[in-house]
């Protein structure tokens, strides 16, 4: 019965389904209206529920095999798009800016402002990666959101950019952002990333030390990443990567309108592949967070 239902649903679809289930359940109604047997009624409503329940395994199992075949080809996508910038460069990162405001629990919202200038014609899509310090059980992904958005010359929104997000492992991502049409060689293109992750900074909150760093694979220009602590918190700052043999990268510390200490990093020419950042850790004895 299940191997029928399986064929049956590649086949036709769920919608299918939900019309035979509708079709059995009244076919079981009339059936028992026309015998006008209490028994006969109530068999035939078992055997329209089996059928239904039979079904909705059968869906289920089927939805979680094409939502595994989707992760599986959004991870080649990734792969292969790693793979083309590593081997044709495409873009220099002129401008990039970073903001991630840290909740009370340890949320996370993340906004980068990113300008690039096109170094081929055909560059379609820009390969990002996020990820937090701990590695995050996977039910957190489904909470995770992310848009990806143009921004026009003035400064101002534009449309979305279609994005293929794949996970790499838990609690690290790769998105790809595709724009509608590749920018002219020596041109530039600015989009903005809004991204909101729970429980994205845990450690920090829990009293552990949590790294904040940048690190490209294409040239970059300028870049900037500012940590915004909760309210009431300070945090001991130290850099990591091998700042004492890169002179372009500045730290400061201020607070902002609402009260809150912010972290704000700078960097200039930064190397390829050079990580650089800094290492937080709150001051003072905080209780863990409960995890939901």
């Amino acid at each position: 019965m299940v191997l029928f239902l399986e064929e049956f649903l590649r086949g036709h679809g769920p919608p299918a389904v939900a019309r035979a289930a509708v079709g059995l359940m009244s076919f079981a109604v009339v059936l028992g209206a026309v015998l006008g047997s209490t028994a006969i009624k109530a068999g035939a409503l078992v055997t329209a529920v089996l059928v239904i329940v039979t079904a909705g395994i059968a869906l289920l199992a089927r939805l979680g095999a094409q939502r595994r075949e989707l992760e599986a080809h959004k991870g080649l996508v990734a792969h292969y798009c790693k793979l083309l910038d590593q081997t044709w460069p495409s873009y220099q990162v002129v401008d990039w800016d970073k903001t991630a405001v840290i909740g009370e629990r340890g949320d996370a919202h993340v906004q980068v402002k990113i300008r690039l200038r096109a170094t081929h014609r055909d560059f379609w899509f820009v390969r990002l990666r996020f990820g937090c310090g701990w590695p995050q059980p996977s039910h957190y992904r489904s909470r995770v959101r992310m848009t990806v958005r143009n921004l026009l010359v003035d400064g101002s929104p534009g449309t979305t950019l279609r994005t293929t997000v794949s996970w790499l492992r838990d609690g690290a991502m790769t998105a790809i952002v595709h724009f509608h049409t590749p920018p002219a060689v020596n041109s530039e293109v600015s989009f903005v990333v809004d991204l909101t992750w729970p429980r994205m900074c845990a450690p920090l909150l829990e009293g552990s030390p949590d790294e904040f760093a940048l690190l490209f694979w294409q040239p970059v220009h300028r870049a900037t990443y500012r940590v915004l602590l909760p309210k009431g918190t300070e945090a001991y700052v130290e850099p990591i990567g091998k700042t004492e043999a890169f002179n372009r990268f500045r730290v400061r510390r201020k607070t902002d309108g609402e009260g809150r200490e912010a972290v704000v990093f700078r960097l200039t020419e930064l190397p390829i592949r050079h990580r650089a950042g800094v290492r937080l850790q709150l001051k003072g004895r905080r209780r863990p967070s409960p995890v939901p």
